[in-house]
């Protein structure tokens, strides 16, 4: 990497840290303020498509997103398979689907999952999210696949479809849907209109999938979206940091690839919420941030160590706190390639934050294979 891009690094860490609000992690500051010294250092979007962001990103495999199985498509002239009906899973933490491909679109395999609903990212295209470091031209700095929509299924008797009151009514799969071209993913988001739809996948069970970037989608490619979400084995979700000790009263939230949106991204491999008192997950109109559901909670996520402020990169000890935050502490896998994080919402002393880390048992976050099912 070059020096210009390492200056930039170090400098987006630098905001990141001078500047933390409460419950973003140091990771999530680095890339946020990245995004934004990425734009005024002059680094360009790359050209893959609509809805292409700037990051400070590494280069990485993502075994639980766009890594999953997409379905198979149909051979020219043939007509497309039925979808199989999708039934919810019974288990609080489990998936339900698999990745799939649908015309130009890839949705990936789930990357959350909560009691009320699992998710998964839309990608369009080839769409990146990638750094050029200014080098030389086309010179790539970091790059990890994109998405500009995320796709929702909620489990039976979870979601109310209030904000599409008015939407244009549409059909998936023969089933009832709602298209609205002026709803957004969260209520209360001001930015430009982008779209959503939502649709029965059965009786009284919603699915949503909603862009989350000004480009926006439309009806048509909404409806291909929705029609290729088939049914999979309930699957239990996998970590590679299972947690041996956690802060008596806390419990799971929401488990993934990732953390809850808008928190994470594409850049992490693993994430856990733990909560105090777990939101009601019922009468739902949109997705939860955990993180802002008013009681204490904690995030361990797992970040290839790209990611890592190499001032707290301690390969192989014992786990460490962060010296101006008392609600960010760290543990690094031996190999020195992965940081674990746990960011606390307040109210945990250090020592409580590191017996979580010390005590937890630790797999190779490169390979899936050896990591632990969730237990709630």
């Amino acid at each position: 990497m070059s020096q210009n891009m390492q200056d930039l690094l170090q400098q987006a860490r630098a905001d990141a840290l001078a500047a933390a609000p409460p419950m973003r992690s140091d990771v999530d500051q680095v890339v946020k303020a990245g995004r934004s010294r990425a734009v005024r250092g002059r680094l360009l979007r790359a050209g893959a498509g609509a809805g292409t962001a700037v990051a400070v990103a590494a280069a990485l495999a993502l075994p639980h997103a766009f890594g999953g199985a997409p379905a198979q498509t149909p051979a020219a002239g043939a007509a497309p398979a039925t979808a199989a009906a999708l039934s919810y899973p019974q288990g609080t933490f489990a998936y339900g689907f698999r990745g799939y491909t649908a015309g130009v679109f890839t949705v990936s395999a789930p990357i959350l999952v909560t009691p009320g609903y699992q998710e998964a990212y839309v990608r369009r295209g080839d769409e990146m999210e990638t750094m050029y470091d200014g080098s030389a031209p086309g010179s790539v700095a970091s790059s990890v696949p994109g998405y500009s929509a995320l796709l929702t299924v909620y489990r039976p008797g979870a979601f109310q479809a209030t904000r599409f009151s008015g939407a244009q009514a549409v059909s998936v799969n023969g089933r009832p849907g709602l298209y609205s071209p002026s709803v957004h993913y969260q209520p209360g988001d001001t930015s430009p209109s982008t779209g959503a739809l939502a649709w029965q996948y059965a009786d009284n069970a919603w699915a949503t999938v909603a862009s989350v970037t000004p480009d926006g989608y439309s009806k048509a490619e909404f409806v291909q979206i929705a029609a290729g979400l088939t049914a999979a084995p309930a699957t239990t979700p996998k970590t590679p940091v299972k947690l041996t000790w956690t802060p008596p009263g806390y419990g799971l939230t929401s488990v993934g690839a990732t953390d809850d949106y808008p928190n994470g991204g594409p850049y992490m491999v693993s994430s856990q919420r733990l909560i105090k008192t777990r939101p009601a997950y019922t009468g739902l109109t949109a997705t939860v941030d955990a993180s802002a559901a008013g009681s204490p909670t904690f995030r361990v996520g797992v970040f290839p160590v790209a990611y890592a402020n190499s001032s707290k990169a301690h390969p192989g000890t014992a786990s460490y706190c962060n010296s101006g935050n008392a609600d960010l502490c760290y543990r690094m896998t031996p190999d020195g390639k992965y940081q674990i994080e746990l960011h606390s919402s307040g109210g945990l002393s250090q020592a409580d934050l590191r017996h979580v880390l010390d005590s937890a048992q630790v797999a190779d976050p490169a390979n899936p294979q050896s990591w632990f099912p969730i237990s709630a």
